[in-house]
């Protein structure tokens, strides 16, 4: 009984009915993904899809909801969550021991080898149809070292990456395209922020638990979501976060957060900082302070002149979703502006003296007139 009671977990378990119903604005962007798959399609070849975007912009939720709709089709199935620390606490061995977890009723891991903890990921996945999703992967070889490729899995199936870094999905098609006789189909996916319809309904949903939301607070949703510019990270943790006050006190948070953003949205965002090279960093921070909007040649000019190496720097912020360019201009989210900017003044947030970089006329004026500057 037990046994049995098991395998109908394991064939029920990921259909979750409703759960991408309660999710503002997921449903298009999952039927999007699941036409990137063709799970119904006549071609049985193996497919992957990268799902792209900056940090908070849902990437996790979005393989979550497919995960849960599609994977009852496949033999086996594994949902990777947050490869990035599961690989920096232990390596590729430790990415494949969760593969085996989810896929394989194996027990006593911790008593194989590497050599042969990767051994049972390829005999035992070998011509099985196969869906694996990798989330949050932040270097190259966290993919190449797992080596699922077209050859070891069976037809039909397919991979999904959810990642900030474009490079890293340019560089695995491209692998894939080269590496392997089999045809491989590849697609990325680039998420996009909530439309204005989307964000409202999501901010009321956290904002407003009564039915009859106070006047006040509904004249200044307008300037949330202007502050939160479609980030579903920044609209959920607001509205949360103001849930409940009066329109006084969401005047008072409103200008507290653009003076010093919520440190739970900025925690995830500078994930994607730190993972930057030293001098991608300063340019990160001389766009956040200075270019933004400015027309692309001449930032890169100036960048070059303080001998930043823009042509390949601006690339990587591409890449890492932390920047855009439209018309030749250098755009960039709020959010990440107010994080370049609190990254300058956090150690010491009242001494403008001692920053690195002086963006407002009267901090250099009042630094200059004092003769603080350190």
């Amino acid at each position: 009984m037990k046994d049995i009671v098991q395998e109908v977990i394991k064939i029920l378990g990921h259909k979750f009915s409703g759960f991408a119903d309660d999710l503002i604005g997921i449903q298009p962007r999952v039927e999007e993904l699941e036409r990137l798959l063709k799970l119904n399609s006549n071609d049985d070849d193996f497919r992957a899809i990268g799902i792209w975007g900056m940090a908070g912009i849902g990437k996790t939720t979005l393989a979550s909801v497919l995960y849960d709709r599609v994977s009852y089709q496949f033999d086996a199935s594994c949902f990777i969550e947050n490869v990035s620390k599961i690989y920096k606490d232990g390596g590729a061995t430790a990415v494949k021991k969760q593969i085996i977890r989810q896929t394989i009723d194996e027990k006593n891991l911790e008593t194989y080898s590497p050599s042969e903890i990767s051994g049972i990921v390829h005999k035992r996945l070998c011509s099985r149809k196969f869906l694996v999703v990798l989330d949050n992967v932040d270097q190259l070889e966290q993919v190449e070292e797992l080596a699922i490729n077209p050859e070891l899995l069976g037809q039909g199936s397919r991979m999904v990456i959810t990642t900030r870094d474009m490079h890293i999905l340019r560089v695995f098609g491209a692998q894939l395209s080269v590496s392997h006789d089999t045809c491989v189909s590849y697609d990325v996916y680039e998420v996009p922020l909530l439309n204005n319809n989307d964000a409202r309904e999501l901010f009321c949903r956290k904002a407003f638990k009564s039915e009859d939301p106070t006047s006040g607070c509904l004249k200044l949703t307008p300037e949330v979501l202007k502050y939160a510019q479609g980030l579903p990270l920044a609209v959920r943790v607001v509205g949360s976060f103001l849930c409940t006050r009066n329109a006084n006190q969401w005047r008072d948070a409103l200008y507290r957060l653009r003076n010093n953003p919520d440190n739970k949205v900025m925690d995830v965002l500078q994930v994607s900082f730190e993972g930057l090279h030293s001098e991608d960093r300063e340019i990160f921070l001389h766009i956040a302070c200075f270019f933004k909007g400015e027309k692309e040649d001449y930032v890169k000019r100036i960048l070059d002149a303080c001998g930043l190496h823009p042509h390949i720097g601006i690339q990587s912020l591409i890449d890492r979703s932390l920047i855009t360019i439209r018309n030749h201009e250098i755009l960039m989210h709020e959010m990440l502006q107010e994080l370049g900017k609190k990254i300058v003044r956090q150690q010491f947030p009242f001494q403008p003296g001692s920053w690195s970089r002086l963006w407002l006329d009267e901090d250099f004026y009042s630094v200059m007139m004092t003769e603080t500057v350190t």
